[in-house]
This record gives structure tokens, C-alpha cells and sequence, in this order.
């Protein structure tokens, strides 16, 4: 182990040819830091077409992911389990896993109209790794019954199916194109899993759901059909969570009734929905801000059961952001029991404006709330990243045509934490500049890894920012991420006062790195390891950052 001169600071410096990525040492915070970033030195290439489809998560030795190799006419799609070994990332196993054929019982002369034969495959939903125990969803329609189904099973660590496909649920559905979905989310400690679906539409009924929670050994915990109080023009479900007991929250956005709208108000309002299937009751807890505008929300569950929500609002529209809000409402009493809301400071508002920008009462635009971490002690931290697209069109007169040019940003970040009245103790810009064009921007955005008393960001930036001081990037001296094959990756630690510390930990240009750092392909694997990767073209390569 390379210790630093700083005896606050200690940095893992295993050496071995597995570790491309430089380390490095940072400042040291007063609750001290330590930080491991290894990279697999083994670049893996794909076989032709296929792809890492995701991440699955990992255990003490090993993290798990799941590669796909889409098929075509004559082919199926084909499915590999890929493991690695958690503290080098180098490759351990490739085995591909077949999905089950599912009998449907047909007559001749319905195999004769439909065509299809009896054995049908179903397609995957998702594929998660919950407990140590990997647990695979498919779903199937059924012309013939005219219904979705969904299936789960046990895959071992070869690839093995370890049970049968086990039916969890079933959408009544006319037409494949109006057939449900389903979903998953799984509670904070992975001990609970919420199988939900939502109703084909029905424009003469209330939103209609069905829910369903089992355990990671397949057992049903309960399962329950809900008609909400809504119609289902008149609300969207944007968020769900499943607390530690099993029960399931829902925040929805509802649209008022047009005629009850008055000027210069908001036309919709949020509102979380409880069901405690204990009691079998269904709570509503209304998310109110008197005449401001929500542009943005997030809630979590504290861990006495109690709603903590945040968000940023407008004085002007749903879209833009001129402040930030903090509720935490009782479980029982619905009441509010900690309530801030505070308008950004003229100071903060020039980090990203003119001053006279400011004067006019411009507001902050196109901020998406990332993440809402909630502390022991009751205080909570709240991170969002400026995301927009812009498209530009060409005509050419020669051929009468247009073309279309997308160009995609994710720049600053903003952190907002609350201490425990849920008053705002820290509002923090953190300054980025990512632009690219016609790829959905795949290189762009950052990982956040949570170490309580440090938030570390890590992301692709220009190389350029590195010969600027953090002031000067902070006011304005940044130059745009363009080009991921000429980026740099960074890593920049905020501890709870906003103190910051930029330091680079990767150069994706370099001669011995011929894979990009993709910031939205990654995994949070225990509780201070993050399992990162790495692609260009068919070739790449995972990497872990520990903390």
C-alpha cells in the first residue's frame, strides 16, 4: 500500500498490470479519505453485434453483468452472464443462458389460424442480482388467451435455470400494441421487490394498477389490484418506492381542472400515494407550495416510515428553477413537521447569469433532480444536473430536403443539503461543460459515489480545464467536453462545507487506454464500491472505484 505524506489520507496502490488508471492523492477533508480506483488492464472484445446491456451488481469476489447479441429473422436473441473478479475487473467467465420455451396449450386448427406452433420464447424484462441470488423476469403475450404474461426464475452463477419459469402476473390485453407493461423497483436494503403493471387505457375508467412484492427467494409477500382515485389523462406516476416493510409509494403529478384554474397559477399539483398492505389502506399525502410552480421533485422514506420530499420550484412556469424546497411529512398525521422554501441567492443566481440577467428575475433552466440521499442524523443532500437538447435543421434546395442536427448538453451540477429541520445548510454549483452531437450523448453526465461526508463526481471533462484553478473554473474559464477520444476522466471531491478538489484519474486519449469512460454505465455495488465501464466500438473494459 502507497501511503501518503499526509497521515489523513491513505491511498491503495495495488501494483499490478491489472491498474491502468493513475492514482492519485487529494486533499484531505478533516473526516480523511480513502480511495482505490482500479481498472482491468484485460481489454474484452465483443463478438460481432453483441453489446453489455447492464450492469448487474456484485458480491464480496465478483460483480456480475449481462451481455446481449440481439437476433434476427432466423436467429433469437442471444443472452451471456459475464463475471468478474471484483478486485482486478478482469474476465472470470462467459457463459450464455438460454431463455425457457414456454408450452401454450393449442388445438391443431388454432396452430393452423395463428401459425406460431406450440413452444413460445419470452422475451426478457430484467434481469437483477438481489442478495447474492440472481433473478431473471421475462414476459410473454398470448394471441391466442389475448394476455401478457410475466415469469420469474433462479439463474445460478453458470447460467443454469434453477427452477421453472414461476407465473407472478398477468395483464387482460385485446392488441399487443395495447398490451401493459410491467415493472420493477426493489427497497433500499434489496429485501423487497414491487412487480407492478399499469392497465391497458381505458378512457371511461380510473388509472387501474397491479401490484405484487416478493422476497429474493421468489415468495409473495402480497399482491394487491388498485383502482386510483385519477383518470388516466388526468395523472402520471413519475416515482415509486418500496420501503424496508414492503409497502409502496407513488408520486404523481395531476393535472387540475381547467375551469378551476386561476391566472398565473399552477395548472397541476403532486401528490405521494401510500398503500400499507398491512392495514390495506391507501393514503394520499398532497405536496403543496401555495402559488409556486414545481418544476421538480423527489421523495424518499426515513427510516421511522416518515415522507422526506425536495425539489426545486419556479415563480413563472413548471420548467425553470428560481429556488428549492424541503418537506418531511408525518406518516400518520400527514402533517409537515420540517418545511424550508428558499429562493436562490442573487450571488448563487451570477454563478450562472449575468447580473443583469438577474435583475430582470431570470431563472435557472432544464435542472433534473439525480439523486436524494438521506442521513442518519435527519439532514439530506440533493443533486441535480443541467440536461437540454437542441435540434438545428438544414435545407438543402438542390434536393429539397432537411437535416437534422441534435446536439445534446449535460453541464453544471448543483448541490443542495439540508440539515436536520430540513433548513438548507449548503447550495453548491459544480461547473461542467459537456456537448455533443447526433449520439445521445453516451459520454456525457457523471458518477456520483456517496461518502457521506464527501461526494466524489466523477466524469469526462476537456484537458484543457485542467490548467485552471477551481475559482476560475467556477467563474466561467471552462472549456467544452466535445470529443470523448481527446477527454480526460476527473474526479471532483465536495465535502459538506463546499470545499472542492479536482484531480484527473484517467486520460482516454492515451496510447495504453483505448476504451471511453461512460459515466451512465456503472453500478453501485456495495456500500463503498462502484463498478465502472469503458467502450469503443467492440471493444471494452470494466473498472471499480472504492470508497
Amino acid at each position: 500500500m502507497f501511503q501518503h505524506k499526509d497521515p489523513c489520507l491513505l491511498v491503495n496502490f495495488p501494483m499490478n498490470r491489472y491498474l491502468v488508471f493513475a492514482l492519485f492523492s487529494l486533499f484531505c477533508f478533516r473526516s480523511g479519505a480513502q480511495i482505490d480506483v482500479a481498472w482491468g488492464g484485460q481489454q474484452i472484445a465483443s463478438p460481432k453485434f453483441s453489446y453489455i446491456a447492464s450492469i448487474l451488481g456484485g458480491s464480496e469476489e465478483h460483480v456480475y453483468a449481462l451481455k446481449t447479441k440481439p437476433g434476427g429473422w432466423r436467429s433469437p436473441t442471444r443472452y451471456f452472464l459475464e463475471t468478474y473478479a471484483k478486485k482486478s475487473m478482469g474476465l472470470i467467465a462467459n457463459v450464455e443462458f438460454r431463455l425457457p420455451e414456454l408450452t401454450e396449450p393449442t388445438t391443431p386448427a388454432e396452430r393452423f389460424f395463428h401459425g406460431k406452433g406450440k413452444f413460445k420464447t419470452p422475451e426478457i424484462e430484467r434481469l437483477f442480482y438481489l442478495n447474492g441470488k440472481l433473478l431473471l423476469f421475462t414476459s410473454y403475450y398470448s394471441h391466442l388467451k389475448e394476455k401478457n404474461y410475466a415469469y420469474v426464475q433462479l439463474i445460478s452463477e453458470n447460467g443454469a435455470m434453477e427452477n421453472k419459469p414461476m407465473l407472478l402476473d398477468s395483464i387482460e390485453s385485446d392488441s399487443k400494441r395495447n398490451k401493459g407493461t410491467f415493472d420493477f423497483v426493489y427497497s433500499e436494503d434489496k429485501s423487497h421487490l414491487l412487480i407492478f403493471h399499469h392497465e391497458p387505457f381505458d378512457k371511461s375508467s380510473n388509472e387501474k394498477f397491479s401490484y405484487k412484492v416478493i422476497d429474493a427467494n421468489l415468495d409473495l409477500i402480497w399482491s394487491k389490484s388498485l383502482e386510483l382515485p385519477y383518470r388516466d389523462k388526468q395523472f402520471h406516476i413519475s416515482k415509486y418506492r418500496v420501503d424496508n416493510d414492503g409497502n409502496v409509494f407513488m408520486l404523481a403529478n395531476i393535472d387540475k381542472n381547467k375551469e378551476n384554474i386561476e391566472r398565473r397559477k399552477p395548472s397541476y399539483s403532486y401528490s405521494i400515494l401510500a398503500y400499507f398492505y398491512k392495514t390495506d389502506q391507501l393514503k394520499e399525502y398532497t405536496i403543496d407550495l401555495a402559488d409556486k410552480f414545481i418544476s421538480d421533485i423527489t421523495f424518499n422514506i426515513n427510516p421511522v416510515g416518515d415522507l422526506v420530499c425536495a425539489g426545486f420550484y419556479s415563480k413563472n412556469s413548471g420548467t425553470s428553477q428560481a429556488g428549492t424546497f424541503f418537506l418531511k411529512i408525518d406518516k400518520t398525521s400527514k402533517e409537515v413537521s420540517a418545511h424550508d422554501v428558499r429562493e436562490f441567492a442573487k450571488d448563487f443566481m451570477m454563478e450562472f447569469m449575468t447580473e443583469s440577467k438577474v435583475s430582470k428575475g431570470k431563472e435557472l433552466f432544464n435542472f433534473d433532480i439525480d439523486h436524494f440521499l438521506l442521513r442518519p442524523n435527519g439532514s439530506a443532500v440533493m443533486v441535480a444536473e443541467q440536461y437540454y437538447m437542441d435540434v438545428s435543421s438544414y435545407y438543402n434546395p438542390a434536393t429539397h430536403t432537411y437535416t437534422n442536427t441534435y446536439n445534446y448538453y449535460y453541464n453544471d451540477i448543483i448541490v443542495v443539503a439540508f440539515d436536520s429541520t430540513g433548513q438548507v445548510s449548503l447550495l453548491k454549483k459544480i461547473s461542467k461543460f459537456q456537448h455533443s452531437v447526433n449520439d445521445g450523448g453516451p459520454y456525457s453526465s457523471y458518477v456520483l459515489a456517496d461518502g457521506g461526508d464527501i461526494l466524489h463526481f466523477i466524469y469526462n471533462d476537456s484537458p484543457d480545464n485542467m490548467h485552471h484553478t477551481e475559482t476560475e473554473i467556477e467563474r466561467g474559464h471552462i472549456s467544452s467536453m466535445n470529443n470523448p477520444a481527446k477527454s480526460v476522466v476527473v474526479l471532483v471531491s465536495m465535502d459538506m462545507k463546499g470545499n472542492t478538489q479536482r484531480q484527473q484519474i484517467l486520460d482516454n486519449h492515451s496510447k495504453k487506454n483505448s476504451c471511453w469512460f461512460l459515466p451512465k454505465m456503472n453500478k453501485k455495488v456495495d456500500e463503498k464500491d462502484i463498478v465502472l465501464f469503458a467502450r469503443r466500438g467492440k471493444y471494452y473494459r470494466f473498472g471499480r472505484f472504492s470508497y
